[in-house]
């Protein structure tokens, strides 16, 4: 944890092994699974902020495939209609979730997989994701969706570069985050995928992964593939607190961007679409381009401001990013299973009580 863009707090508890009695530390690598979300928007920003695209433009502009896009309606005797689509997708649509996209894995997706035996490049796999019918028209709704994976395949048409060599070193690299990656640098120190860990036997369902984060050998999700460390992801989290200043002085956004990136996006439809996807855990809550953003924090009995922004990792990473109050916070964990969101607010209002009770 970060205060006034010092280091404050750090602590660890359990173990990345436990059968091994490995403790969990500040070199553990873990999964990011949605926390590589912020990553991926703070890249694209990043192009954006070059003049590579603005919000508005349309997404076929960059990825034709998404000219002529068909949207699923539900007729009155409960059968599904395809209709064209009367509004173009737009770079925005991705950044709030708003694109009427689903999930990445389609039987287009997958033909070009098994066509490359299982190479399957992003980008490749994107554009195959341009033939789903999308849920509705682009703008309308808000559904938790693959638009941040279709955000990588940009990023690598946008820089000509490959999606984690990107992030690399416009990203890690600039700002000292020597292990975050989409593959395991480490094998030896990386936490085991724990599933329905009981604590009072320490034993587990199973251990492995259980999500499809890597459909194919070459694929790299943008909304969910990279592994990192806490030493690692709080120095990227600090960075967004601070405008977009790094503790190491290497500037990655600009002021301006990080207050678009946490400005509210959603229609009155959309937003309760959030509401009803978020649930408690995202009480007072809106969305952003590609970003949760505190707007009643009352809502939330949030301790932090209106205008924290961030998000949450499949297995409890956690990522709380005050710029009014000067907070950095970074959570780590990685058990499937348990109901994490329950406390992040809890560890986040703990976390603003100890600072202010100095």
């Amino acid at each position: 944890m970060y205060y006034k863009h010092k280091p404050v707090f750090e602590h660890y508890s359990g173990f990345s092994d436990v059968e091994n009695q490995v403790s969990f530390g500040m070199d553990t690598i873990f999964r990011l699974y949605s926390a590589t979300k912020l990553v991926t928007v703070s890249a694209i920003m990043q192009l954006m902020e070059a003049n590579k695209f603005k919000l508005s433009d349309p997404l076929y502009a960059y990825i034709p495939e998404y000219r002529y896009m068909t949207v699923r309606h539900q007729l009155e005797d409960g059968t599904e209609e395809l209709r064209s689509s009367t509004t173009d997708i737009t770079i925005e649509h991705l950044l709030s979730m708003t694109a009427g996209i689903g999930g990445f894995i389609t039987k287009d997706t997958q033909k070009v997989i098994d066509e490359t035996k299982g190479e399957g490049k992003t980008l490749d796999v994107i554009r195959a994701l341009a033939k789903e019918p999308l849920f509705f028209e682009p703008g309308t709704h808000f559904k938790y969706s693959a638009c941040h994976d279709i955000l990588g395949g940009l990023i690598e048409v946008l820089s000509g570069k490959r999606l984690g060599d990107y992030f690399k070193e416009n990203i890690f690299d600039r700002i000292g985050m020597k292990d975050t990656s989409f593959t395991l640098k480490d094998e030896k120190r990386f936490c085991k995928l724990y599933n329905n860990f009981n604590g009072k036997t320490n034993t587990a369902e199973s251990i492995g992964e259980s999500f499809n984060l890597k459909p194919s050998r070459a694929y790299e999700s943008g909304g969910g593939g990279l592994f990192s460390t806490v030493s690692d992801y709080i120095l990227f989290t600090e960075a967004l607190c601070n405008y977009g200043l790094a503790s190491n002085g290497e500037r990655i956004l600009n002021r301006k961007t990080i207050s678009e990136m946490r400005t509210k996006r959603l229609c009155e439809e959309a937003q309760k679409d959030f509401e009803r996807f978020g649930g408690v855990s995202k009480s007072g809550y809106s969305y952003g381009l590609g970003v949760r953003t505190l707007v009643s924090r009352e809502d939330n009995n949030a301790l932090s401001q209106n205008g924290e922004f961030g998000w949450d990792g499949a297995r409890g990473c956690y990522v709380v990013v005050d710029p009014e109050s000067e907070v950095a916070l970074f959570y780590a964990q990685q058990e499937g299973g348990s109901q994490w969101w329950r406390w992040h607010g809890t560890v986040r209002n703990y976390a603003y009580a100890s600072i202010w009770s100095d």
